[in-house]
């Protein structure tokens, strides 16, 4: 029987890092069946969700955990629940920048029943206006009984000047 582990990573990059991790993974009968990994400043941060027979995984949990340079967590992943019917949308957010601002989106849409699946956001320095602008991309899972105009009227909410699109 095999099961399935979610196991996060972050700490100092080096080379060969993410084959060694999934050269192990393999040596143990197991595969990465999702990964995110970024590096930054030769740092490396990522997320992994792995299918491994159950016999082997608490050796690929010791063997991930022996890496010193790297924080790991892992933890073994539940069943998922079946989901009612949903929509997949990719939303872009522009507005000016102000502290509390992600919070007051990922409240917003917290409310409304949307399940925010992955969320990348950087601002943006303008010297002519003296202000830094937000921008922000989310996948998100929308339910079928909310209307997609209203969720995007909602979310614009947060900042007068605040635009939110659906990216095809």
């Amino acid at each position: 029987m095999n099961i399935q582990l979610t196991i996060t990573i972050a700490g100092q990059d080096h080379p060969q890092l993410i084959n060694q991790l999934a050269a192990k993974t393999h040596e143990l009968g197991g595969k990465w069946l999702v990964s995110k990994i970024n590096r930054l400043d030769n740092q490396i941060v990522g997320l992994i969700k792995v299918d491994i027979p159950a016999e082997t995984a608490a050796m690929l949990k010791e063997a991930f955990n022996r890496l010193t340079d790297l924080n790991v967590r892992i933890i073994e992943a539940p069943q998922a629940a079946p989901k009612g019917s949903v929509e997949s949308l990719k939303l872009k957010v522009e507005s000016s920048d102000r502290p509390g601002i992600v919070n007051d989106i990922t409240n917003i849409l917290d409310d409304i029943g949307i399940e925010i699946v992955k969320i990348e956001n950087y601002r943006i320095g303008v010297a002519d206006l003296g202000q830094a602008l937000f921008i922000a991309e989310l996948m998100v899972e929308v339910p079928s009984e909310v209307n997609v105009d209203q969720l995007l009227e909602a979310v614009q909410q947060v900042e007068e000047d605040m635009r939110v699109s659906v990216v095809e």
